[in-house]
């Protein structure tokens, strides 16, 4: 077996990679603290404290535009040792202090730590394991990106139970993922490439945009505010109606990375039976059973309904990505994804203020408001994008006849 074969099947590298991705998605794991940080700042607006949650979407906003440029001073080794190491430090540092400060500064660099490796996660996979393996290895980073988002959710809602800052004590978890890379990822994949020829060719082709990315960019940033409704009103709106406790929350929220693994895996029959009409029949479906919510007084039933929403979620995502995808200018598909990424951490970030400028509008606050503004977006979304598709393939039968 020459080198190359004993790259493509070291299982103790292709874990040590896989673990950079658990800890993608783990920024929200503390959500179910927001009603006790509300009660901590109780001086403070809910949108002030629930940007504690958000913040480190901002940092995914540009950092992952960086990350290229400090690769190539440190390298990516040294590059994903840093990203976890700043995100397992600053990730538990809320857990010695009651300063807001302190704690959203804790929060911002937890986003940089998380951004710098995101496109890591990604390279490692393309540049190390040939077009088959690479794949297949993409399928699963999206599968270890929701486990740990579901691991994280569901210990910090036992840590909860003890004090809210107990429950920042999860991110340590990082230390793991950078063990692995520190003893399981030799510095000589650093400038590993499978596929040198045609990363020379790439570099050649100039990246460009156009206006339906622009537009989707904008669509996948109001669909992440209606998602970032979830995570951070259903836990106040447990608490707040009696229904539960913060860890009841948290717990709700520990199973949307589990509906949207099992999404990933139904998404191509799903896909296969609806067609064009995918993202708007899981919009609707998404949108309704989150609105149910809002009449339910159970804990067990609106959990069911919250996993509705995200296991929709899960199937919407993956076909509007491939709708964007379509639609990008050839050979600008990292322009593209850049933009549309950009996109959705704006949303991810300003979903607080989102929420509370319409609650304005409104006249109500509550997190009942935040919920209903979210399935609303949904459920418009939804049937607005279905007659579209109606009318689009009306025009194409028209047109048809007409030919003939």
């Amino acid at each position: 077996m020459d080198e190359k074969d004993m790259v493509q099947h070291s299982k103790k590298l292709m874990i040590a990679i896989m673990g950079i991705s658990l800890v993608l998605s783990t920024s929200g794991a503390i959500s179910g603290t927001i009603p006790l940080m509300e009660k901590h700042f109780a001086n403070m607006s809910t949108a002030t404290v629930e940007l504690i949650v958000t913040i480190p979407s901002a940092a995914g906003i540009f950092v992952p535009l960086l990350a290229g440029f400090i690769e190539k001073v440190t390298g990516k080794k040294l590059l994903a040792l840093l990203g976890l190491a700043v995100t397992a430090i600053c990730g538990v540092l809320p857990a010695f202090t009651g300063s807001y400060g302190l704690i959203l500064f804790s929060r911002i660099m937890v986003g940089v730590g998380i951004s710098l490796l995101t496109p890591l996660s990604v390279s490692y996979i393309t540049d190390i394991y040939d077009e088959v393996k690479a794949n297949e290895l993409l399928g699963y980073r999206n599968s270890f990106i929701n486990i740990g988002s579901t691991v994280l959710l569901f210990l910090a809602g036992y840590l909860i139970k003890i004090s809210w800052h107990a429950a920042y004590w999860v991110f340590i978890l990082a230390l793991i993922p950078l063990a692995m890379t520190l003893f399981w990822i030799p510095k000589k994949f650093d400038n590993y490439s499978v596929t040198v020829a045609e990363d020379v060719d790439q570099q050649k082709i100039k990246q460009t945009t156009n206006w339906a990315i622009i537009g989707y960019a904008v669509l996948f940033g109001i669909m992440q505010v209606s998602y970032m409704g979830i995570n951070l009103k259903i836990p106040s709106y447990i608490v707040n109606n009696h229904i539960g406790d913060s860890s009841t929350g948290s717990f709700i929220l520990s199973l949307l990375p589990i509906a949207a693994i099992v999404s990933g895996l139904l998404y191509k029959y799903i896909y296969k039976a609806w067609g064009k009409n995918t993202t708007a029949i899981s919009a609707t479906i998404a949108g309704i059973a989150l609105g149910l919510t809002l009449v339910l007084n159970n804990s067990f039933l609106i959990g069911t309904c919250v996993v509705v929403s995200g296991f929709f979620w899960g199937i919407m995502n993956p076909h509007m990505t491939e709708l964007f995808a379509l639609s990008s200018p050839k050979g600008s598909m990292t322009l593209s994804t850049s933009i549309v990424i950009f996109g959705i951490n704006i949303g991810g970030t300003l979903a607080p203020y989102v929420f509370q400028s319409l609650g304005k509008m409104f006249k109500n606050n509550s997190p009942e408001s935040g919920l209903l503004i979210s399935a609303v977006i949904w459920t418009v979304f939804g049937i607005v994008f279905l007659l579209a598709n109606m009318m689009i393939k009306s025009q194409k039968t028209t047109g048809k006849e007409d030919e003939k």
